[in-house]
């Protein structure tokens, strides 16, 4: 591999130890690739604890630490650390969540895979949980409003052939191949890439921006490549899942901003899943008391991503 510096951003929102177990599991073998972690604080309410000071003032600068004023997001709170990256002239850039451990020289594959195929603009990694298993992490094909019905609603199981196609569960998981986008829980991105796909779109909230990142690699004519030699655990939902009707109210947000801006809906289909996700969401309530609290500020927040989107609609 050819002298670079990796650039890895791990975003963090209250899960500090998972943070500090990620960075840990970062090792660069003697590649001729330097490395810099970028720790990016999206405004979280929990004081970082001594464990974690203490490692970043053992690690500068190596380690930089990049504290967001507000929380806005997960595009928003990466692309602080895909600008400062860019900045310092890192060749490849790393998207991770806190909850990824990264297995032996899985970064430096990922890298080794871009700079080896100028056109792969970005390169994902066989994704597996804890116990080894691989989970979905690649799609295959762009998603217009017939895939958002057919693959993100109950009518999967009707379309269960579809469903596994649009997730690659078709092909052999050790397998390296172009796709059309890989999971945002982890993935590399070359500078020359980035510089023309990002910043990430900060509309939305958290989910979907695979989905459209997908759409900015296809104009920029660039590829995305599935590359099984880097192997990632993720704790799936650990970031996020402890807050489950936070969840579906940014499931339900960015969906309708996707919808509007990126897969060209209509005025009823965006009503259609308004009031899909809405009823999804009551059904939860009946079953759920932390659904019930939070019910007043779902209803508020996809009211007003609906109303946004409505706007943004062609009719």
């Amino acid at each position: 591999m050819t002298e670079c510096m990796i650039g890895i951003v791990i975003l963090n929102y209250e899960t500090w130890e998972l943070s500090m177990r990620c960075m840990e599991s970062i090792c660069i073998s003697d590649t001729g690739c330097a490395a810099r972690i970028y720790l990016v604080d999206n405004a979280s309410k929990k004081a970082m604890p001594m464990t974690v000071r203490k490692y970043l003032a053992h690690c500068e600068p190596s380690v930089c630490y990049i504290q967001a004023e507000v929380n806005l997001g997960y595009a928003a709170g990466n692309n602080l650390g895909i600008e400062r990256a860019l900045n310092d002239g890192c060749s490849v850039i790393v998207v991770a969540n806190s909850d990824i451990v990264f297995t032996d020289h899985a970064v430096e594959r990922l890298a080794a895979c871009l700079l080896r195929c100028p056109k792969a603009g970005i390169a994902g990694p066989k994704v597996v949980n804890e116990a080894g298993q691989v989970q979905i992490s690649r799609c295959c094909m762009r998603t217009g409003m017939k895939e958002i019905v057919q693959i993100f609603t109950a009518a999967k199981k009707v379309f269960r052939g579809k469903w596994k196609k649009y997730y690659c569960l078709d092909k052999d998981p050790d397998q390296k191949d172009y796709v059309y986008y890989v999971s945002g829980c982890c993935f590399a991105v070359s500078r020359e890439c980035a510089k023309k796909v990002t910043p990430l779109d900060e509309g939305t909230v958290l989910y979907y921006e695979e989905l459209i990142l997908g759409q900015r690699m296809e104009q920029a004519g660039y590829q995305t490549v599935y590359e099984p030699a880097s192997v990632v655990i993720h704790r799936h939902g650990a970031t996020a899942g402890t807050v489950k009707p936070f969840m579906h109210q940014c499931i339900s947000q960015s969906e309708l901003y996707y919808c509007s801006r990126y897969a060209g809906a209509e005025k009823y289909q965006l009503w259609l899943l308004y009031q899909y996700r809405r009823i999804l969401y009551m059904l939860r309530c009946m079953k759920y008391s932390e659904y019930r609290k939070y019910w007043k500020e779902f209803k508020t927040a996809a009211k007003k991503a609906y109303d946004q989107a409505v706007r943004e609609a062609r009719r």
